[in-house]
This record gives structure tokens, C-alpha cells and sequence, in this order.
């Protein structure tokens, strides 16, 4: 449990960037990063399964998130201060600095 004043920083996959990238095709930026930094099989050769896969990570990942759905969530756990942080090299692991939303949240005093 979060003591008053304390805060959380962590990072989940950013979501909302491979949703915009679907519909500008396979050479958009999420597709080649995906190929660049091996983030999913070989065997994810259309966009739909990038897509799936993203979601799933085989089956690490049961929810996608964007800021507004993790404001929502934190904020029902009764965190403040929510805001997107910048990739932090003490806390990340460097292979999750791309593609990756970093989220901050306080809990009120």
C-alpha cells in the first residue's frame, strides 16, 4: 500500500501509438519498430497480429493502456498527481524506452 504522499512510477506498453499507426499501414513507424527492436515473433507478420500481440504479449499483458485509461484507474485507487514522465535510465529497463508510457502518481497527504 501506498503510504499518504508517496509516489508511484511505472511503465506499461504506450497503446495509443500502434492504434494510430494501424490504420497509416505497414511501413508506418510502430511496424518498423517492431521489426527494429524485436518486440514480437517473426511469426506477427500482419498488422492485426502486431496488434494482438502488442495487447497480449503472449499472455504477460491482460489490459492495454493509454494515460486517459490509467488516469481513470489510478485515480479510482486514490492517486493524485497523475501525469506521464520522462524515461528514467535508475528505474526503466533501457529496452522499454521506446514504445513505452511512463506514468507518476501521488497519493494525497
Amino acid at each position: 500500500m501506498l503510504s499518504p504522499g508517496g509516489e508511484l512510477r511505472f511503465s506499461v506498453p504506450g497503446t495509443e501509438w500502434p492504434l494510430t499507426d494501424y490504420r497509416d499501414g505497414a511501413e508506418a513507424p510502430y511496424f518498423k519498430a517492431c521489426d527494429e527492436h524485436a518486440w514480437h515473433p517473426k511469426t506477427c507478420t500482419t498488422r492485426m497480429e502486431h496488434i494482438n500481440y502488442h495487447f497480449r504479449q503472449g499472455t504477460e499483458h491482460r489490459f492495454a493502456y493509454d494515460l486517459e485509461t490509467a488516469e481513470k484507474a489510478l485515480k479510482l485507487a486514490g492517486s493524485g498527481d497523475i501525469r506521464t514522465r520522462a524515461f528514467d535510465p535508475s528505474l526503466d529497463s533501457k529496452h522499454r524506452e521506446v514504445g513505452s508510457l511512463f506514468i507518476s502518481a501521488r497519493k494525497p497527504v
